[in-house]
């Protein structure tokens, strides 16, 4: 199959497939994925200079942790077997970071996205509008 994007700007992604142009609005991005394409990013403010358990226990409280040592972590299971809370979390942030924000060419991980993973919010935040960002 031939595919690639074309021509986008920041309201529209256009992709080239097969000799058809789709474009596809944050609207019909939303409808086809189902990710929150309306909550405001904004929203979400979280005191980066507190510490995030997450990275504490299993990245050494680094500042910066690269999307490589997320994948080694999850390789590893580091959160061991009875721990499915953890477990879940590092799911979570596996999924945001290989699917949805996959073409992003960042090598490390916000701490908002740890953030979001331990307090629970990462189901309300706009991962629809933050992938749209990124692809557009």
């Amino acid at each position: 199959m031939s595919l690639e994007t074309r021509e986008s700007s920041t309201s529209v992604i256009v992709i080239r497939a097969k000799g058809t142009i789709l474009h596809f609005t944050i609207r019909e991005f939303a409808l086809v994925t189902g990710l929150n394409c309306a909550t405001n990013k904004d929203e979400f403010l979280f005191d980066e200079e507190r510490p995030n358990r997450i990275i504490d226990q299993y990245f050494d409280g680094e500042s910066f942790v690269q999307k490589k040592d997320l994948y080694a972590v999850v390789s590893d299971k580091i959160w061991g077997n009875d721990n499915d809370e953890d477990a879940l979390k590092f799911a979570n942030l596996y999924f945001i970071h290989v699917f949805l924000l996959s073409s992003v060419d960042t090598v490390a991980i916000p701490h908002l996205h740890f953030d979001l993973v331990e307090s629970g919010h990462y189901s309300d935040y706009p991962w629809g509008s933050v992938a749209f960002e990124e692809l557009a």
